[in-house]
């Protein structure tokens, strides 16, 4: 049973909330994390197995057909998006709702968002059916292999962006330790690659439980801290020349508020500063983050989602262990009768669009820098156009193509 809507909403630094073991502190610096080892990304300059130096490239386009390689070729502004979360925090959900949101809709400018290929076009559709039964019976199983979201933007037939986003293998995060098996190791160094190239970072953690008790609270803050791991380590590594747009983003919202009346009340400005007190410093702090925002989602919407009775773990993962560091979690499902609809998802994704043309790098094509500026200004547009519930933290110069 939920918590009673009407209770107070308790943050890190209420009365109540308690102590993090003297790690409050040790979440606010931005040096390295205590015990860190030497990766295999140094220098700025990741390595090869064999140890040699290699540019930082965007390891997706070496998987890329033909195809798409000419897809590419035609002189369209690409945008890659990386995520940061661990298991259990409702990325795959945000990622399977994009299918039945922004993806294949058309914004109130006239841009429209889908797959480059029928074929994709018609896998999508199948995943979105089978994604919403699977919402109904068990939930979503864990993100066991990482493919890649590849979407495009087009104004009426022709193509004006790319967009890539690759899954997230969320157990990276909490199984990946220094003495990990070597493969371990490869996908660790894997995921962080993407996350060096990216043009845009989504940092994904949960909405705060209300009233936590003693273990909610150590979880709420290891969220804090490894998120803060990742995302400062992605930073630390960036070698681009151009800056980094940052979307925090505060899931399952969905699970503590009726309404998103009710949510808005209670999270408001100074609420959410708090909750992401360690994210938002190290975000005002760095010169390699552009521009920045706290975006609320969810990807149920308000009103559907129940916890799965037979409190079971998520259908595809192992029993819980006694090493698992976040412990037991419920299981969240749709409600009978009801459908997923998501909730500020469609602000996320214009906003990771916008921001990432933006921070693209000008070429030397002044028709394609000037294309790219008037598509920034529809999309800036579309986003005004949906009311969004975006929390700006830090405003950055528009530089670049899309400025």
């Amino acid at each position: 049973m939920t918590a009673p809507h009407d209770k107070r909403f308790l943050l890190p630094g209420d009365p109540g909330w308690g102590k993090h073991e003297g790690k409050d502190d040790e979440l606010r610096q931005n040096g390295a994390s205590p015990g860190a080892t030497t990766s295999v990304l140094t220098n700025n300059r990741p390595l090869r197995e064999n140890g040699s130096p290699r540019r930082p490239v965007d390891s997706v386009q070496a998987e890329e057909s033909p195809r798409e390689q000419a897809r590419q070729e035609r002189g369209s502004a690409t945008v890659r998006a990386g995520c940061i979360g661990r298991g259990n925090v409702g990325k795959t959900a945000l990622f399977r709702a994009l299918t039945d949101g922004p993806i294949g809709d058309f914004l109130p400018s006239g841009l429209h968002v889908d797959a480059g290929d029928p074929r994709e076009v018609a896998q999508m559709i199948r995943q979105s059916e089978e994604t919403q039964k699977l919402l109904h019976l068990a939930g979503l199983p864990p993100t066991l292999v990482a493919s890649q979201m590849r979407y495009y933007l087009y104004e009426g037939a022709e193509q004006r962006a790319a967009y890539y986003m690759h899954e997230v293998i969320g157990q990276i995060l909490t199984h990946t330790l220094p003495d990990s098996l070597a493969q371990e190791q490869i996908l660790y160094d894997e995921y962080l690659l993407h996350l060096v190239n990216a043009e845009v970072l989504w940092t994904v953690v949960p909405c705060p439980p209300r009233n936590p008790d003693a273990h909610e609270r150590r979880r709420y803050a290891n969220d804090l801290r490894i998120t803060m791991a990742y995302l400062r380590e992605a930073l630390r590594l960036r070698s681009m020349e151009q800056p980094v747009a940052v979307a925090l983003v505060l899931s399952k919202i969905d699970t503590l508020f009726p309404s998103a009346a009710e949510a808005r009340k209670a999270l408001t400005d100074q609420v959410l500063y708090r909750a992401l007190g360690p994210l938002v410093d190290l975000i005002e702090t760095s010169a390699r983050v552009s521009e920045a925002a706290i975006i609320p989602v969810t990807a149920f919407g308000f009103g559907s989602a129940i916890v799965q009775e037979n409190g079971g773990q998520r259908e595809g993962t192992v029993p819980e262990t006694a090493n698992e560091p976040f412990g037991a979690e419920p299981v969240w499902i749709v409600r009978e009768g009801t459908e997923a609809l998501s909730y500020n998802l469609d602000a996320l994704f214009v906003w990771t669009l916008l921001k990432g043309l933006r921070g693209l790098a000008a070429t030397d094509n002044e028709t394609q820098d000037t294309d790219a500026r008037r598509i920034c200004e529809m999309l800036e547009k579309d986003l005004e156009a949906a009311k969004p519930w975006i929390l700006p933290i830090k405003h950055g110069v528009k530089t670049g193509a899309g400025k």
